[in-house]
């Protein structure tokens, strides 16, 4: 296989997730199944009454692959989430099919993380927290994992580019009072660069309408398309990973029964790993909201998290997550359901 066929192959690590320790259960005549999953015991700590105690979940997932000729093979992956604190909040994280070439790249179709990951993924990294600053969420407008999204993906010599449609969708477990999640028809466009020497960059930008739901029912900003655009920067090299991101949006963010006219995330994310087992890290998180027309020029959220991680093995490692609240309590905190307390994640992870 040439150099040029074997970068394309290493395409979309950001397009298929899955666990390092993930179980071959078939390969056979050019078709494998592999089989991966993880079982967390997690605690929250917090005087938050809504959000104290049992958070454990269970997540288990298949990938296959199968060869179609020598260049070309179908791909596809599910994935489920279920909580042990009740199914209300059970998800089909993800549930697509795809075509992969050695030269060409990889295309998929199904629910499936948003292009806006190329930039999020940087700052995503906490044992616990973390990767909700920027403005990515699950159905948030074809930003997170969404239904009905159509993504390409090509790389060669350490640029990636990325292509997303995003098809009307409406949220999981839908009901009348998720009318702010979905969107209509929209599309992402990303770039990315790995450099040798460990240092990458990338930027997206994403657009999506709002749907009849989200136009009716928004006291404001509901007949904008909403927009959002990433940067992001990252340093992974000798036991060091420090990365910073940032991001604007338009009629994006969901505030006050509405969508702010503008608003801006910031992560900052700092680690360092001893002896390949023990992780401290540092990050710091923040999203801004500003509408001038509804009066509104706040802090939506900010904190900052002290975390550490021990592994024992590749398969299992233990972690506490100490997410400080910077926000304090006030009318618009308040009227916005937005927690103002210190949380403590206290987690046991099993990886297979």
């Amino acid at each position: 296989m040439n150099k040029m066929k074997t970068l394309c192959l290493t395409v979309p690590a950001l397009l298929v997730a899955g666990s390092a320790s993930a179980a071959n259960v078939y390969d056979k005549d050019g078709t494998k199944l592999d089989v991966y999953g993880r079982a967390t015991g997690l605690y929250y700590g917090t005087s938050n009454d809504e959000l104290s105690g049992d958070q454990s979940y269970f997540r288990l997932g298949m990938k296959g692959e199968t060869a179609i000729n020598s260049e070309l093979s179908g791909i596809g992956q599910a994935e489920y989430n279920l909580p042990t604190s009740g199914s209300n909040n059970d998800e089909l994280r993800l549930g697509y099919a795809g075509m992969r070439h050695a030269t060409f790249g990889q295309l998929t179709y199904g629910r499936q993380d948003g292009l806006f990951s190329m930039v999020n993924d940087y700052t995503d990294v906490l044992p616990e927290f973390g990767g909700d600053g920027l403005g990515k969420n699950t159905e948030v407008f074809g930003t997170g994992r969404t239904n009905g999204l159509f993504k390409y993906a090509y790389t060669n010599n350490g640029v990636t580019l990325g292509l997303q449609f995003t098809g009307k969708n409406t949220p999981q477990n839908d009901d009348s009072a998720k009318w702010m999640l979905g969107s209509d028809e929209g599309y992402a466009v990303g770039l990315s660069y790995d450099a040798p020497m460990g240092l990458s960059m990338a930027a997206v930008y994403n657009r999506a309408g709002k749907t009849a739901d989200q136009k009716q029912q928004a006291t404001f900003g509901g007949q904008d398309d909403a927009q959002l655009t990433g940067l992001g920067l990252r340093y992974s090299a000798n036991n060091l990973y420090a990365a910073a991101t940032v991001s604007e949006g338009r009629d994006h963010y969901f505030i006050n029964n509405g969508y702010a006219h503008k608003n801006r995330g910031y992560e900052a994310v700092v680690q360092y790993t001893i002896a390949d087992k023990f992780t401290p890290g540092l990050a710091y998180i923040r999203s801004d909201v500003k509408d001038s027309s509804q009066n509104i020029d706040d802090t939506a959220n900010e904190y900052v998290s002290v975390n550490v991680t021990y592994k024992f093995n590749d398969s299992f490692q233990s972690y506490v997550d100490y997410r400080i609240n910077l926000l304090n309590d006030n009318s618009f905190t308040a009227s916005n359901g937005i927690n103002t307390d210190d949380i403590v994640a206290v987690g046991l992870r099993y990886d297979f």
